[in-house]
């Protein structure tokens, strides 16, 4: 959320401006820290109702942090000054959000802050992962290879998620026409052709009155249905609010034939590579645990990560903890004893993710070379079963005429 502010201090007197914070009492903190006391603070309601009405306008997407973290990284690697990097990149960037983000991370710089202060000030816009690789980036002396690091990981996330899209986009465009045929067919082909059996008063087959009935049912219960789908889609959100029927979806949602390895490749290959850039980066391993384990989106996984971390703050070994879930694969298992044994956990794990990337892209090719031909199938089933319910009773009716 998008806030306004007036606020005051000694040295600099009134200032205004405008911080991206969570909520108001976010936002009052905010200026604190900043050595301001606030003397007005007000969402942006302008902004919020152009953002609401252009989102596009005003959300900034995983390309443009990609964009953001390589050029930091290039310019600070040969030895640029920060704040001219941020002054030079606010000047370049034309999205509104990320300039005016971009504004206030000079500001807080200015202010004495440091970067991952500055950058955890917008929530909604970088990570806590984000915020803990740049700030060990910056204890280390390597912020530059760090913004690398997260500009590589993002850029392969948002890569993943596009070839996904585009691996279903041609099942769902097949899918899609055959409704667009039944609604035609319904609409404009049937009416005609009802009004003309029972003119010639023919008794219609099993198949035409069965297909009749169910396109009348449609027509006529057509805003129930639509209300019925709306309502079961808002029930099956609102239960995966609830943790432990969450947990129990997502459980279900990992044993279920093609798309539960499909779940679980996406979700190890996400863990391991966050993993391994964060014991690149220097995080230690319980802290890296955590913030992996942060971006996982099944329940059942994110259990047992955070039991593997309590087990490794009590002084056991990360795969006898892992060991005791069966969502967890066993390769992975084997391959974080390998990394423990030799010492070489980061490694490993990025040899995990490079597995779990490809055993992705494996299941979606597999998948997508079965909903080709069975989508195909599908519309052919769908448009031959209403052709043969109309012509049948013209033959029938040929045929009484002789």
């Amino acid at each position: 959320m998008l806030f306004r502010y007036v606020a005051y201090n000694l040295k600099e007197g009134v200032v205004k401006g405008r911080l991206d914070a969570r909520a108001l009492a976010d936002a009052q903190a905010q200026i604190i820290r900043q050595g301001f006391k606030p003397l007005e603070l007000k969402t942006s309601k302008q902004r919020d109702l152009m953002a609401a009405m252009f989102p596009s306008l005003y959300r900034v997407n995983t390309s443009e942090i990609v964009r953001f973290c390589r050029n930091m990284a290039t310019m600070l690697t040969t030895g640029g000054d920060l704040l001219r990097v941020l002054e030079m990149l606010h000047r370049e960037t034309r999205n509104t959000r990320m300039r005016h983000t971009l504004e206030d991370i000079r500001r807080t710089l200015d202010e004495g802050g440091s970067f991952s202060e500055a950058l955890g000030a917008h929530p909604t816009i970088f990570t806590p992962l984000f915020i803990s690789v740049v700030e060990v980036g910056e204890h280390t002396g390597r912020l530059g290879p760090a913004l690398e690091e997260l500009a590589s990981i993002l850029q392969k996330e948002e890569e993943a998620k596009q070839k996904a899209i585009r691996t279903l986009l041609y099942p769902m465009a097949i899918m899609g026409l055959a409704v667009v045929t039944v609604v035609v067919l319904m609409l404009f082909a049937l009416p005609p052709m009802l009004k003309v059996f029972e003119r010639m008063g023919a008794k219609l087959p099993l198949v035409t009155r069965v297909t009749l009935g169910f396109f009348n049912f449609v027509r006529g219960n057509f805003l129930i249905i639509v209300l019925t789908l709306v309502a079961v889609a808002v029930l099956i959100a609102l239960l995966r609010r609830i943790p432990r029927l969450r947990y129990w979806l997502d459980l279900f949602q990992s044993r279920v034939p093609m798309v539960g390895g499909l779940m679980v490749a996406k979700e190890m290959s996400r863990f391991s590579r966050t993993l391994a850039m964060l014991l690149e980066s220097g995080v230690p391993l319980a802290n890296a645990l955590r913030l992996a384990e942060s971006g996982c989106k099944s329940l059942p996984l994110k259990r047992a990560f955070q039991d593997a971390q309590e087990s490794l703050l009590s002084g056991h070994r990360l795969a006898e903890s892992l060991k005791k879930h069966p969502i967890i694969p066993t390769m992975f298992v084997e391959l974080v004893t390998i990394g423990e044994e030799s010492n070489s956990l980061r490694r490993t794990m990025s040899d995990a993710a490079a597995t779990y990337q490809q055993q992705l892209e494996q299941r979606l090719n597999g998948i997508l070379g079965m909903l080709e031909p069975l989508s195909t199938i599908v519309v052919g089933g769908i448009v031959a079963l209403i052709a043969f319910s109309m012509f049948v009773p013209i033959y029938a009716s040929l045929d009484s005429f002789k």
